[in-house]
């Protein structure tokens, strides 16, 4: 096949989670003979150092049989208007509620459109990527493939529902009648996104909650396909922790955004509720929670982490030897009901069999998550810190987890089996739209 694949980051196999997967379904879908057209639709402006170090990694892509497109940038069709006036402020209040300005990438579409007919596509390919699906919805005779993460309507609504968690200001009438305004932009937001979901063949959700979300708002062929990561070479022995050892007791408390939705939930939750439950019981044993990744806690996060166990590392080389040198990974980005959403990082620590401790609302999005087989659940904060210092103490249930987990990642998650049975589908996409009878002439 000829594929055009979509991306809102330059695919890389060191960086963060969606430029690993990218890179993973370009690299494996020109390893099975597939020809791939690659653009990415950037959402940073030109010249930051995002975006130069992006135009460095597309430059550096020599795979054969992969063209890469000059990269395309959001600003260059974004309403960046900042007049003040009466009439451009009205304006602009009518107008946010525009296709176009809740999704700026849509003014991207007619080029987009100009690219995948030039490039002979047999199908588009988009991946995590809320730019792409704008930029192509609308494109007919080209069978439209959409990878998706989160519905983009559900970060937004989360904090939109706890805005003293996310600093959303309420105290005047003002601030109210904006907290309203944003709820009417984003219900307008979701409505927006599922019609232009539904525009396309297949969407294929990382979380079954996301596919059900789909499938019940109209559309035919929503499906649930895991999420991937590479293999990686795991850790030869999980680590001891016997009374003996020097060293404190080290569980990885987050990996990713620290100011991002879910990790505003985890991270809250894990200040105000588990770690008074750990310190009680693990009395004066030496423990640290390390806090892994970019960005900056919100304000209700960083006051409830105010603690000397709480390590915060910030962007780390290694990620791989973090896991390796911890006890347990510890899973809370879905402690809150109103966001539940799949996580790759629970894909790394598996693949390092690590033991993953999580709440039990992570198995509603990834249904290959069994408790007592790939990982330890629990419900309360209570029982979180009982699991939390069972696997401390017991080095034969880490490793019986951290094998399930390992398990569990070669038989459904890791990439070179994703990609094939994505590819599959496409190919799949392509032969039913090319059988498809043709639509009935107009008279």
């Amino acid at each position: 096949m000829k594929i055009f694949v979509l991306l809102s980051n330059a695919p890389h196999a060191g960086g963060e989670a969606i430029e690993v997967v990218g890179h993973e379904v370009v690299e494996k879908a020109q390893q099975l003979g597939h020809s791939v057209c690659l653009q990415v639709i950037f959402r940073d402006p030109r010249g930051s150092a995002a975006a130069q170090q992006a135009e460095q990694t597309l430059r550096e892509v020599r795979l054969p049989g992969v063209v890469v497109c000059p990269m395309l940038y959001v600003e260059d069709v974004a309403d960046l208007s900042s007049k003040r006036g009466l009439v451009s402020r009205l304006r602009r209040l009518f107008t946010s509620l525009t296709l176009r300005r809740l999704f700026p990438a849509s003014g991207l579409g007619s080029m987009v459109e100009r690219r995948v007919r030039e490039a002979g596509a047999d199908a588009i390919l988009s991946i995590w990527s809320w730019e792409a699906l704008a930029a192509t919805y609308h494109i007919s005779g080209v069978p439209k493939f959409v990878y998706y993460g989160n519905p983009d309507h559900l970060p937004m609504q989360a904090r939109l529902r706890h805005p003293d968690l996310f600093g959303l200001p309420l105290a005047s009438i003002k601030d109210r009648l904006w907290l309203w305004f944003e709820r009417v932009r984003n219900e307008r937001r979701k409505r927006l996104n599922i019609s232009m979901m539904n525009a396309c063949e297949v969407t294929a959700n990382n979380s079954r909650l996301d596919a059900d979300f789909y499938r019940v708002h109209g559309h035919p062929h929503s499906i649930y396909l895991q999420n991937m990561w590479p293999v990686v070479e795991p850790a030869p022995r999980p680590v001891s922790l016997s009374v003996s050892q020097p060293r404190p007791i080290k569980i990885i408390g987050s990996v990713g955004n620290l100011g991002a939705t879910g990790n505003t939930f985890a991270l809250t939750y894990l200040g105000r509720e588990l770690l008074p439950r750990l310190a009680a019981r693990f009395k004066d044993r030496p423990f640290e929670i390390h806090l892994l990744g970019k960005g900056t806690p919100s304000a209700a996060s960083a006051a409830a982490l105010n603690d000397r166990r709480v390590k915060i590392r910030g962007w780390v080389e290694d990620i791989n030897e973090e896991f390796r040198s911890s006890s347990a990974f510890l899973v809370l980005t879905n402690v809150n009901a109103d966001f539940l959403v799949g996580n790759t990082r629970i894909l790394l620590a598996w693949a390092l069999g690590t033991c993953v401790i999580m709440h039990e609302n992570s198995g509603l999005a990834m249904p290959e998550i069994e408790h007592g087989v790939n990982a330890l659940l629990g419900k309360t904060p209570d029982e979180l810190a009982e699991l939390i210092v069972s696997a401390v103490d017991d080095e034969v249930l880490r490793r019986r987890i951290g094998q399930g987990g390992q398990h569990t990642f070669e038989t459904y998650y890791r990439s070179d089996v994703v990609v094939p049975k994505m590819l599959s589908l496409v190919q799949d996409m392509v032969d039913r739209c090319r059988s498809a009878p043709a639509p009935a002439a107009l008279h």
